[in-house]
């Protein structure tokens, strides 16, 4: 079998949380067969994995982030170049499968009546449910002021996760819930569970024992130019620093991640918060901590980053939506408040038994490696894809 991926970004090393899964993806779907991945920006990755070859879009190189240039809320409207160069590069390669990751690229299925392979859409996140909180994390003046805009902006990211739905031969989406909100947008066609990985799974072997929980020491590792993450370092820093400053304990948080703006480092520098950017290896910041705050109020698909944590023994306190979709039990596998105070408070609490709180980490380790691991994964891919039905006359 011969597979076709598009990315947005190079995945090759993976660093962000797209990138994590389009890796993931790449790596299971080479159990299948041969794998070209082609992204729109980056460059070529030097050393793919196994099976996998990767090329860039040529004629994308230096126009700078879609977002900024695409005048849909959720869509790159791919200028005639760059679809007709992706419409090449399918053709010369004649897969058997293409399968394209985030709704950013779903221009792409247009090109499918044109070739034989079937068509994966692999939904990261529901981008319409992303754009309407990232409008209601505006403030009141702002909604106000844009509103005919805002209004337009939530229609058009509606009708490209209806369209989508219906053009690809299967959706996968990272949630059960995520597959809910897909389908009361409209009808779909086959909708597939693939579950979101562990980054890195050298993780699962950092040592969990009490002594690790003892002290107040947290980590939150997110793409930080990510909206819905600079607003839980905003949470972190308005509510969760004084109820840890008023306990009395020495205290430390960490914040470290890709991309971070002026208004992140302004809110590390003003709270207290330890600021690394762009961390080139992570186990060692996620090992020197014992407690992951995720207070999370906006954003869609399941973490990558709770499952991390997870993975690396951490205790993770978080919100609802940050652990939304991933069926996990409160109290058991993790602390969780929708305020980010408590959050703080149920961390102080815990750290005083820190038996109970090992026991916590250990349990949210078992679940991850259960359900997120690279097996777990190639397993949820291969099945989806022997589901996929040929087209008629094949």
């Amino acid at each position: 079998m011969k597979i076709l991926q598009f990315t947005v970004d190079c995945p090759f090393p993976p660093v962000s949380g797209a990138e994590i899964r389009n890796a993931a993806n790449a790596r299971a779907l080479a159990s299948m067969g041969e794998v070209l991945t082609v992204s729109l920006t980056g460059a070529p990755a030097p050393s793919p994995p196994p099976n996998i070859r990767h090329r860039i879009i040529e004629t994308a190189r230096g126009r700078g982030p879609w977002s900024r240039r695409s005048p849909h809320p959720t869509v790159h409207m791919m200028p005639d170049d760059e679809l007709a160069e992706a419409d090449a590069i399918w053709r010369e390669f004649s897969p058997d499968l293409v399968v394209i990751e985030e709704i950013p690229l779903s221009q792409l299925l247009t090109l499918a009546p044109k070739h034989r392979a079937r068509t994966v859409l692999d939904q990261h996140n529901i981008d319409s449910r992303t754009a309407v909180d990232r409008i209601a994390g505006l403030t009141l003046w702002q909604q106000i002021r844009g509103w005919r805009q805002n209004r337009r902006k939530k229609a058009e990211a509606r009708d490209a996760d209806r369209r989508a739905a219906v053009m690809a031969d299967q959706i996968w989406v990272c949630s059960r819930s995520d597959g809910a909100l897909l389908s009361a947008l409209g009808p779909v066609g086959d909708v597939r569970l693939v579950a979101n990985p562990i980054p890195d799974e050298s993780v699962l072997s950092l040592p969990i024992g009490a002594e690790r929980y003892r002290e107040l020491s947290l980590c939150f590792i997110g793409h930080l130019g990510y909206f819905p993450n600079i607003d839980a370092v905003k949470q972190i820093g308005r509510r969760m620093v004084p109820r840890l400053a008023a306990s009395g304990q020495p205290w430390s948080i960490t914040v470290a991640g890709r991309n971070p703006g002026n208004v992140l480092r302004q809110t590390c520098a003003k709270s207290g918060l330890r600021l690394i950017e762009n961390p080139p290896y992570l186990p060692d910041l996620l090992g020197a901590a014992g407690y992951a705050p995720i207070p999370l109020r906006f954003g869609g698909g399941t973490r990558i980053k709770v499952l991390e944590a997870m993975a690396a023994g951490l205790v993770v306190a978080a919100t609802e939506k940050a652990v939304e979709g991933l069926g996990l039990q409160a109290g058991r596998h993790f602390l969780s408040s929708n305020d980010a105070g408590e959050l703080a408070s149920k961390i102080i609490d815990l750290a005083k038994r820190p038996q109970a709180a090992a026991e916590m980490a250990e349990s949210g380790r078992t679940f991850v490696r259960d359900n997120h691991s690279s097996a777990a994964i190639e397993k949820a891919i291969q099945k989806a894809v022997a589901a996929i039905s040929p087209r008629p006359n094949e």
